[in-house]
């Protein structure tokens, strides 16, 4: 991947592409912008679709420093019966053209659905294309089974493996659902070592655990050795989205 610049790390994204996939996480549009505008000056980057990305940029909220990823595939629609056929919205010419940083594409893996063939020839021309544009590709490859995420660690390694070999330069993954602390943290290190690219933990949907289970994963993903967090509604949703999101980033760069 000569010629692109590598996303630094470690780092702490911001995921804002949700609404666009059917998950209405905040209805309010002026309500979801002032959260995000709150959370950038904590965050190294921030993933999201156009409108988003576009209207953070015109407000003056994105600075040179902020890495900008385009989401460019949302046609799968949660919890639609045509989730797993997730095709271009945008495209990698259009990142390019906009100045953003790169792309970010997500790609479901089941072994039961014969659309993962096509979904994963969509993922090779994406790379193929960032890579001739000179942009970097946060690839998001998830482990699909029964219509939910596979969040067991064997699911997130081999997931990350087929991504990693066909070219992706960075990964996006879940956080392995096993019990916090030490088993964590090695369930983590498996995931890192079976790639050599940076990789992200996702943060998942807010809950009732709080700031407390929040800020524990974090830990063990930087011990075990995790590139950093890639976080959306755990931040945005919070009553204070510019202070969780520079408790995150405490977490994520050590101090």
């Amino acid at each position: 991947m000569s010629g692109i610049a590598q996303l630094p790390t470690p780092a702490l994204i911001l995921a804002a592409d949700h609404r666009a996939r059917a998950m209405v996480t905040t209805e309010n549009w002026a309500e979801f912008f002032a959260a995000l505008a709150q959370a950038l000056p904590s965050c190294d980057g921030i993933l999201a679709t156009a409108q988003p990305l576009d209207a953070l940029a015109a407000g003056g909220h994105l600075t040179a420093l902020h890495r900008t990823y385009l989401s460019i595939n949302r046609t799968g629609l949660a919890g639609s019966v045509f989730e797993l056929d997730d095709r271009l919205v945008a495209s990698v010419p259009r990142a390019a053209a906009e100045g953003w940083s790169g792309v970010k594409h997500m790609t479901r893996i089941d072994m039961d659905d014969p659309r993962t063939a096509p979904a994963l020839e969509l993922l090779g021309q994406v790379l193929e294309q960032a890579k001739q544009a000179g942009l970097d590709a946060l690839i998001e490859p998830l482990g699909w089974e029964g219509g939910r995420i596979r969040r067991d660690t064997d699911a997130i390694v081999l997931a990350s493996i087929i991504v990693h070999d066909m070219g992706a330069p960075v990964i996006k993954v879940p956080v392995p659902a096993v019990a916090p602390g030490a088993e964590r943290q090695r369930a983590v290190a498996r995931v890192v070592a079976s790639v050599g690219v940076p990789v992200l933990f996702l943060g998942g949907p807010r809950t009732a655990a709080g700031r407390d289970a929040v800020f524990d994963e974090v830990r063990d993903v930087m011990e075990g050795g995790g590139a950093g967090m890639a976080m959306g509604r755990t931040i945005y949703q919070d009553p204070d989205p510019a202070e969780a999101a520079g408790l995150v980033r405490a977490l994520v760069h050590g101090r």
